[in-house]
């Protein structure tokens, strides 16, 4: 993959000396950074080297919570309580499918990219029983975008017909729930040093009166 020297930026490096240079590089090797500083002491012969000034380079942001398929209702119900925003909301996302789910991930994922993001994690919980596999739609837009990614498969388990809020085609029960959070895990989580991608603790939203 080669070596690469940004050169120029103001860079923050960050760390407990929240240490800065002005007019620093930063040297990648491969899909791994090995050198900041300033100046310009560090690769001299790198296979390509990119002129940054008047930028600043810091470390990449963390995105700690997220529901990336609601972008595709962004704007709706926005005057509503929290409880009339999810009521009226809650039959539009029960017709979520992979298309639509893909397509929210990307433009959301590539919105926090374009703002310094560097991982995100994402708490999805809403599944359609017949919506497909839209954590895996999720995890496709991810890679298409280029973020570290550490998604949670989330659920819930109270239909209107027992007092909850989401209609009842998009809760489970509990098993189907334990047995679908496992073959996630199963299925995506990379527990390499260098993964882009890991499944976090499964999740389970109970809307229930407290």
């Amino acid at each position: 993959m080669g070596t690469t020297v940004l050169e120029g930026a103001h860079i923050y490096a960050g760390g407990p000396s929240r240490t800065e240079y002005a007019g620093g590089q930063v040297i990648i090797e491969g899909n791994r950074i090995t050198g900041v500083g300033g100046g310009s002491a560090g690769h001299q012969h790198p296979d390509r080297r990119i002129d940054v000034s008047g930028c600043l380079i810091t470390p990449g942001l963390i995105n700690t919570h997220h529901h990336l398929y609601q972008w595709v209702t962004r704007g709706l119900a926005v005057d509503g309580t929290l409880f009339e925003w999810l009521t009226k909301l809650y039959p539009v996302w029960a017709n979520l499918d992979e298309d639509v789910t893909r397509t929210a991930a990307t433009a959301a994922l590539a919105r926090l990219a374009r703002t310094g993001c560097t991982t995100s994690t994402d708490h999805h919980y809403v599944f359609p029983h017949h919506g497909g596999d839209l954590l895996g739609a999720e995890i496709e837009a991810a890679r298409t975008v280029g973020l570290r990614f550490h998604p949670a498969r989330g659920s819930m388990d109270l239909g209107q017909s027992d007092g909850g809020l989401p209609p009842d085609e998009v809760v489970e029960d509990l098993d189907s729930i334990l047995t679908a959070s496992e073959k996630a895990i199963q299925a995506h989580h990379d527990a390499s040093f260098d993964s882009m991608l890991r499944i976090a603790r499964p999740m389970l939203a109970l809307l229930r009166d407290r």
